[in-house]
Parts: structure tokens; C-alpha cells; sequence
């Protein structure tokens, strides 16, 4: 008898064991459960996503609408565990929410979307494990009184897709940090061309957020972006269309240096949002790029940084009524440049080889 029920006991566990693995698997609708598939671990005012069953003839998600739909319109996506979307084959669009004031700050583990094979577009509220990450390295994140902040690989837009091979992505070695040993290879999938932030919390860009992404051709910003971080487009072969919301004050060094598909400034291109509260644009953030007018008349810039625009393509350049320096070398060597001198502190050599200053 004791050997029956310790047979049945075993059973019972490797049963549990077999159920714990399909619940948190991206590909638990082969199992018969479909659509999203959530977790409320004890201790937790929300749900843990741990899981994705394809559903026929859907392509596009919205998890926290879905989460609603399935659970309840009170429950509250906290955490997108890792693997839970892995080896999706469906999916060509993701939708990722934050909301404010709802008491949860939403973490996002690393990998949580790997290995997904259709993915085209994704829209999230912030870059990385979540909403706390630094513009720079003496630049503050928002404030988090629980230690969330987000700090090198985690801050990377990498980070979602995770470090593991996978023949449906591509790899890419993205720069976290300032040395050289801060990078790390992330597999993103290779039909990404889109990325939409969309921040309902105050976030930045973080730094080094998109530094050498390849693939990315259009990324669109919105929402309480307070900061574009030091380096986070430099280097993005491909990106020509993006825009900087109202609400972003500061642009870091280098952000989008060596970025030379950008090429129109505008709708169709580089675009700086109305009512734009930005005054500060750092050293090199637009060092060798292809922008060929750059219009800051409606905009509150009162600093343009050391080597800002160094060897661009620059054939036009209007400043803000708010100007109060530009920096050395700013516009050096960009030899289409016809500008108006403007009636500020000037650096060193910052018009040094431009083609002319309009009288």
C-alpha cells in the first residue's frame, strides 16, 4: 500500500512539474490554452504574464487590454516574465502599457519577448526593464524608492529580447556603458523595423538606449520623455524618421551622432515636436549627421554644445530666440552651411570652414 501511494505521489509531482513548465512558456497554446496567460503570485497587487497561446487569425496584441479582457477590468499587468512570448510565430504586433497612477510599476525580464519569429512592431512605456533608468551617468533617473532603477545591460532596448541565440533574430552587440567590456550580444528579431515609446510615467531614453542598432528604420516618441540619453541612436544605420515630444528638455551628448540616414527635418524625418520645452543640446549629439536644415525657432535652446554639429551636412540652420551660447567647433567643417550669426557667447572656432553667415 505504502509503495502505491509513494507511486502516486510521484506521479502527482511530475504532473505539477509538466504544468509549471507549460505555464510559463510562450508557446503554451500548443497545449490547448489560448491568448494571454497571466499569473497572481501570492504577495503581488498584479498580474504576471508568463505566457502566449496563438490565436487564430490574430497578429497584433494589446497585453494590458487583453489582460482586462481575460481576468477582469481590474487587473494590472506588473510583470512580463521571462520566456513569455518566447517562440511566438504569430505576432506581428505588440502593444506594452505602463499606466499611470495605477500604483504598479511594470518590470519587463530580460528575454520576456525572445525568439519571436513575426514581429514587426512594438509599442512600450519605456526602454529596458522598466521606467527607472539615467540619461547619463550624472543625470538623474526618476525617482524610485524601492531600488528598481534599471542599470547597464538593463537600460538597453536589447534587453526584452535577451542574450540567447535564436535563428528567427539577429545579433547584434549593443554598447551599455562608457568602457569597452560594456556591451553585450542581443538577438533581435529580424523583422523589427518599428518601435513606438509611448510613456504615460515620466521616463528618459536611456543612455546607450538604441546605440547600434541595426534594422530600426522609424521610431516614434510620446508621452512624459523628459530626456534623450547620451548616446541613444548614435550609430543606427538605418533610422530615418523620428521625433522629439514637447515634453523632452535635454538632449545628451552624442545621441544621435553618426546616424546618417536622418537626412530630412520634418514629418517625413527628424521631427521636433510643437510647443517643444527643449533647451539644452549637448556636446556632439548631431556630430556627423546627414540633416541638411535643422530648425530650432520653435523651441526654448539656449545651449548647443561643443562639436554639436561637426561635419554635418548642415545647408541651413535657425536658431531659437532663447540662444545664450554655442559651444566650440560646434558647426565646424560643415561646408554647406549658409546660417545667420547669432547674437550669443560664441566658442572657439564654432563656425570654423562653414560656407558663409547670411548678412
Amino acid at each position: 500500500m505504502k509503495k502505491v501511494v509513494k507511486l502516486l505521489l510521484i506521479a502527482v509531482l511530475a504532473l505539477s512539474a509538466v504544468l509549471g513548465l507549460v505555464a510559463c512558456g510562450g508557446d503554451s497554446g500548443e497545449t490547448g490554452e489560448k491568448g494571454i496567460i497571466c499569473r497572481k503570485f501570492k504577495n503581488d497587487n498584479f498580474y504576471t504574464v508568463v505566457g502566449y497561446g496563438a490565436e487564430s487569425g490574430v497578429d497584433s496584441l494589446d497585453i494590458s487590454a487583453a489582460v482586462k479582457a481575460k481576468y477582469g477590468e481590474t487587473a494590472i499587468v506588473g510583470r512580463i516574465r521571462t520566456g513569455a512570448f518566447d517562440g511566438n510565430k504569430t505576432l506581428k504586433s505588440v502593444i506594452v502599457s505602463d499606466k499611470a497612477g495605477d500604483g504598479v510599476d511594470l518590470t519587463i525580464d530580460a528575454g520576456a519577448f525572445k525568439n519571436m519569429r513575426a514581429l514587426e512592431e512594438i509599442t512600450l512605456p519605456f526602454v529596458g526593464a522598466n521606467r527607472f533608468s539615467d540619461a547619463d551617468m550624472n543625470g538623474s533617473a526618476p525617482a524610485s524608492g524601492d531600488g528598481l532603477k534599471a542599470v547597464n545591460e538593463q537600460r538597453s532596448f536589447g534587453y526584452i529580447f535577451g542574450t540567447e541565440e535564436s535563428d528567427a533574430a539577429s545579433k547584434i552587440t549593443l554598447t551599455y556603458g562608457d568602457v569597452s567590456e560594456q556591451t553585450a550580444d542581443f538577438y533581435i528579431p529580424v523583422a523589427l523595423i518599428k518601435i513606438n515609446i509611448v510613456a504615460e510615467e515620466e521616463i528618459n531614453i536611456p543612455m546607450y538606449a538604441f546605440c547600434g542598432l541595426k534594422r530600426i528604420e522609424e521610431i516614434t516618441l510620446s508621452g512624459n520623455i523628459k530626456a534623450i540619453g547620451r548616446n541613444a541612436f548614435k550609430n543606427m544605420d538605418k533610422l530615418s524618421k523620428i521625433n522629439i515630444p514637447s515634453s523632452v528638455e535635454t538632449i545628451y551628448d552624442n545621441a544621435f551622432e553618426g546616424t546618417t540616414s536622418l537626412k530630412v527635418f520634418g514629418d517625413n524625418g527628424f521631427k521636433i515636436d510643437e510647443n517643444s520645452n527643449l533647451t539644452d543640446i549637448r556636446k556632439e549629439a548631431f556630430k556627423e549627421t546627414k540633416l541638411k536644415n535643422f530648425d530650432l525657432s520653435g523651441t526654448q535652446v539656449k545651449t548647443i554644445g561643443a562639436w554639436c554639429f561637426y561635419n554635418s551636412a548642415l545647408e541651413t540652420f535657425t536658431f531659437s530666440a532663447d540662444i545664450e551660447s554655442v559651444g566650440a567647433y560646434a558647426f565646424a567643417n560643415s561646408s554647406n552651411l549658409a546660417v545667420e550669426q547669432p547674437s550669443c557667447a560664441i566658442g572657439t572656432n564654432a563656425f570654423a570652414d562653414i560656407k558663409a553667415f547670411i548678412i
